[in-house]
């Protein structure tokens, strides 16, 4: 984990190529005390370690970024608003690495979507 006690999977489900994930962000962290007082937002680069560390858990591998291809923050993601996430993977397996196009959402909002390459560490 990139921050100790920033996030944790409440369920992580497999469904022919696809990931369905229920993510808590622990609002409480003290990463948010610098990023902003009073006004949490949880970091982008934290929104994408954590699509990275579900991918982990569920193939049991560590995985490495190789490259991203589109990467939309569509809403300001604050866990004291929202603390629970939704997280969709559709993941494919090439020559060249692992292919994902990932969604993270609650309810009708969109708080990011990227496509990103991971290899083997």
């Amino acid at each position: 984990m990139l921050v100790e006690d920033l996030f944790e999977f409440k369920s992580i489900e497999n469904k022919e190529g696809k990931l369905f994930s229920k993510v808590v962000i622990n609002a409480s962290n003290a990463i948010f005390e610098g990023h902003f007082p009073d006004n949490p937002i949880t970091p982008g680069v934290i929104q994408v370690q954590l699509v990275k560390e579900i991918l982990e858990e569920e193939l049991k591998r560590k995985l490495s970024l190789k490259s991203m291809g589109r990467c939309k923050f569509l809403a300001i993601l604050n866990p004291e608003i929202t603390p629970e996430i939704e997280v969709e993977i559709a993941m494919t397996e090439t020559e060249n690495g692992l292919k994902i196009n990932a969604v993270g959402k609650h309810l009708e909002v969109s708080y990011f979507k990227f496509s990103a390459l991971y290899i083997n560490k």
